[in-house]
């Protein structure tokens, strides 16, 4: 029996997965800057590494530097967001329209949302994402494509990053496994246009998530400021 191959990846590959991981569960949030000193001593490794993570991370769009500043977080506009879903559907639609017409439905596709449907409502928004990218990754995969793949590839760290920003106590995995499950299901029909379909809805229900949150989070922050204000109204 052939012993399996296992992936080994560079230093600078670990940093950056590591910073990743970092980004995605909420440690550095939109707007932090990320000094090299300070990753260095995180990782412990020499700046030069750090700064060669980073360089692959801006390549995946999860960090940004302008001009003469310093590395940052990114925090998506709403133009990002309509952009980044545009880009989401012109390839998801088409993955499920291949799918479908060889009624292939991933086995791990079938198990990431096996775990969604188990998972309680106090279980980790981290967890859930982790599931949901496994489910789109395996259907990206299953089409056997190379170009599709590497399309989604470029925007998968975006994705990911978009939805870790919109965290939600009202989102239950059991809603969100139905969602996933509704499109695995039209995946078996073996027609095409309803696998379509299914697609679109689940890429606009996800859209529909994250501008609710984007709401949600301004009308929060308008209250605190408007607190604030009164607040120092009141000691005047």
């Amino acid at each position: 029996m052939s012993t399996p191959k296992l992936r080994t990846i560079s230093v600078v590959d670990a940093v950056a997965e590591q910073l990743s991981e970092a980004i995605f569960d909420g440690t550095f949030r939109p707007g932090d800057v990320l000094v090299e000193s300070q990753l260095a001593d995180r990782y412990q490794v020499p700046r030069q590494t750090i700064r060669s993570a980073v360089v692959v991370l801006i390549h995946d769009g999860i960090l940004r530097r302008e001009p003469n500043k310093s590395v940052y977080v990114p925090q998506f506009s709403e133009d990002d967001l309509h952009d980044l879903f545009a880009a989401r559907r012109l390839l998801e639609i088409e993955t499920a329209r291949i799918l479908a017409s060889r009624k292939t439905v991933p086995k791990s596709a079938e198990s990431a949302v096996r775990f969604m449907e188990v998972l309680c409502d106090g279980n980790d928004w981290d967890e859930v994402l982790k599931l949901d990218f496994q489910f789109h990754q395996a259907l990206i995969e299953a089409t056997d494509s190379p170009r599709l793949q590497r399309f989604y590839r470029s925007i998968s760290a975006e994705k990911r990053l978009a939805l870790s920003y919109y965290r939600s106590g009202n989102s239950s995995p059991q809603v969100i496994a139905q969602e996933h499950r509704e499109l695995l299901d039209a995946l078996r029909t073996g027609d095409p246009d309803m696998a379509a379909k299914a697609s679109r809805i689940h890429i606009e229900e996800s859209e529909a998530f994250i501008k609710r949150a984007i709401q949600a989070q301004r009308e929060s922050q308008s209250g605190n400021q408007s607190a604030q204000t009164s607040k120092k109204e009141a000691e005047k």
